[in-house]
């Protein structure tokens, strides 16, 4: 069979009509849902450092003193924490087999209940020399309460960086 371009030309266009149709909405319709728009989160306070006690990698969102207490250091914050008006926000990498291994929390959105973590964990480049021995990398925030429930691990993994500073 031999098809002429008029013909092959109809054929598609008629092929997107036919994709398309049905597919307009009335004005009074939502063609989508809108979204709560991310709103920025100040940093009032950030510690970086290692402490054996944060054994397991993760991302922790800590509300009260209770909290804090249980994670086995007397001292992760730096600072007292006013947990009436601030809340913590934890990222650890868990034990890693040697130094050059970190992780940064650089900014913070709060989307509806969450608080959205953007930052960078770092393992150290192939050709790096580190030194042989267990690390546990973290780094905590204090920032306001802001009603926030869960903590969103938005967090980069790279290689072979410097820490921000």
């Amino acid at each position: 069979m031999h098809t002429t371009p008029k013909k092959l030309v109809a054929f598609i266009v008629m092929l997107n009509l036919s994709v398309f149709a049905g597919c307009a909405s009335t004005s009074d319709e939502m063609p989508y849902t809108t979204m709560d728009l991310a709103q920025p989160v100040e940093i009032l306070h950030t510690v970086v450092g290692g402490h054996p006690s944060l054994d397991q990698p993760g991302l922790k969102l800590i509300s009260s003193q209770a909290q804090l207490d249980m994670l086995g250091s007397d001292d992760l914050i730096g600072r007292p924490v006013n947990f009436n008006n601030e809340v913590v926000v934890l990222a650890t990498l868990g034990e890693m087999p040697s130094s050059g291994y970190w992780i940064a929390i650089t900014e913070v959105y709060q989307e509806g209940d969450t608080l959205q973590v953007y930052g960078m964990a770092n393992r150290p480049g192939g050709d790096a020399m580190t030194g042989q021995v267990l690390t546990y990398p973290y780094c905590a925030i204090v920032v306001q309460r802001s009603g926030a429930t869960m903590a969103g691990d938005q967090i980069e993994s790279v290689e072979g960086m410097d820490p921000p500073m």
